[in-house]
């Protein structure tokens, strides 16, 4: 069946480790995408503002499925749909990552639709306050979770090595969120029935495009339900030991040899 949108992860996926892609092989590949009217989507566990500043050089023209699902905008900046987060989890999962705070790497942000939030006793821990300030927008150190201002769409807690057994420990807590892992140690909480498929789903039916006529590349469970979802899953030689074997085609190359932009150019278009 003809390709009709292509959605890919970030980090790991479309991204090389240093955060960098060749950008002639994405002009291209743009170039051929609006030829044939396909349409290009970023899903990422990133905001909004971090992922223009990665394509700050190149052509902006993606939909983006940012924040890991909880929030989905068009290619000209108009917030289609944003999911918060119930404000009762906030304080059980801070508890949590309270009770492993020598196993943090970064302190556990509250990313919200205009600034993210991080408690103070959480900024030391780890690498410290550079590390989440360097991936967060307008991050605000705050005194109690009373001073967050605005919905939260998602929560970021980074905890190398630790991952599954975290996100089992939340778990059984039973709290209103989705928890999922998103490379490098992060670990992420959304609202619930929200991830990239749930919102790639939404997205095809406004643009009025079947999950066969789509394709998308990820490499870690947070991308699990889009790979599931779509007419043609990819994953990278790179991906999360976890996603192989469930019958997902490969890339052509990993990530530090720009493999989605050469599977889209030779497989998709």
């Amino acid at each position: 069946m003809t390709v009709r949108l292509i959605a890919t992860d970030l980090d790991a996926t479309f991204l090389n480790d240093d955060k960098g892609f060749d950008h002639a092989l994405y002009q291209e590949m743009v170039e051929r995408a609006k030829s044939a009217g396909v349409t290009f989507v970023v899903a990422t566990g990133n905001h909004p503002d971090k992922v223009a500043h990665y394509f700050k050089d190149v052509d902006q023209g993606y939909t983006l499925i940012a924040n890991n699902g909880a929030e989905v905008v068009t290619a000209q900046g108009k917030v289609l749909a944003t999911y918060a987060i119930d404000p009762t989890a906030f304080k059980p999962v801070v508890d949590q990552v309270r009770a492993l705070k020598d196993r943090v790497q970064m302190g556990l942000v509250f990313t919200g639709t205009e600034k993210a939030f991080m408690l103070k006793d959480q900024a030391p821990l780890g690498l410290g306050l550079d590390k989440a300030a360097s991936y967060f927008k307008s991050l605000t150190l705050i005194d109690d979770l009373a001073e967050i201002d605005e919905p939260i769409l998602k929560m970021t807690v980074n905890l190398p090595d630790y991952e599954l057994p975290f996100i089992k420990q939340i778990d059984e807590l039973s709290l209103p969120v989705h928890v999922t892992t998103s490379g490098y140690g992060a670990i992420d909480f959304v609202a619930p029935n929200v991830n990239k498929g749930v919102a790639l789903a939404g997205l095809g039916e406004r643009l009025q495009i079947a999950k066969d006529e789509m394709a998308a590349f990820g490499d870690g469970l947070n991308d699990l339900e889009m790979l599931d979802f779509v007419g043609q899953p990819f994953i990278m030689p790179n991906a999360d030991p976890l996603l192989m074997g469930r019958g997902f085609e490969r890339a052509v190359a990993d990530n530090n040899h720009d493999g989605v932009l050469r599977t889209i150019l030779q497989k998709l278009l």
